[in-house]
């Protein structure tokens, strides 16, 4: 019996373990939420990424707005995706928002809720490295 909670134990450890490399946690309390009116249109934020963990974003739209976005590091690893209740899955956005040339936008296919992520690519971040970035958001 003691050997089989030993294992049991082992065993639930590798689960917690494997679920928090698979699943990127947010270095943020909650996603930092970006009120747009028609007076602010724009939003900049300045932070760091700590290893594989995202730093999130929500945000109100409308459909058919279109949002422009901006990630500049001192770095090439960082990713940016963007996600609403509706989509099957999140959209990348990074070639639109880690490129200052490329000024493509994204237009909002749904009316609501908005999420962010930007995140270090796991398999290009050093262990304990961090990335400070900058951020921007315009929706028109």
């Amino acid at each position: 019996m003691k050997k089989y909670l030993q294992a049991l134990v082992v065993i639930g450890a590798l689960n917690i373990s494997c679920s928090a490399i698979a699943n990127p946690v947010s270095t943020m309390q909650s996603p930092l939420s970006i009120a747009f009116s028609p007076q602010q249109t724009s939003y900049k934020y300045s932070g760091v990424i700590h290893n594989d963990m995202t730093n999130d974003f929500s945000f109100y739209g409308q459909q058919g707005q279109k949002i422009t976005t901006l990630v500049t590091s001192d770095s090439t690893k960082l990713w940016v995706t963007i996600k609403h209740p509706q989509m099957k899955q999140a959209v990348d956005i990074s070639a639109i928002s880690t490129n200052p040339n490329q000024r493509d936008t994204y237009t909002l296919p749904f009316t609501g809720q908005y999420h962010i992520a930007i995140g270090e690519y796991p398999t290009i971040s050093k262990r304990n490295s961090t990335q400070n970035y900058s951020f921007s958001i315009n929706i028109k």
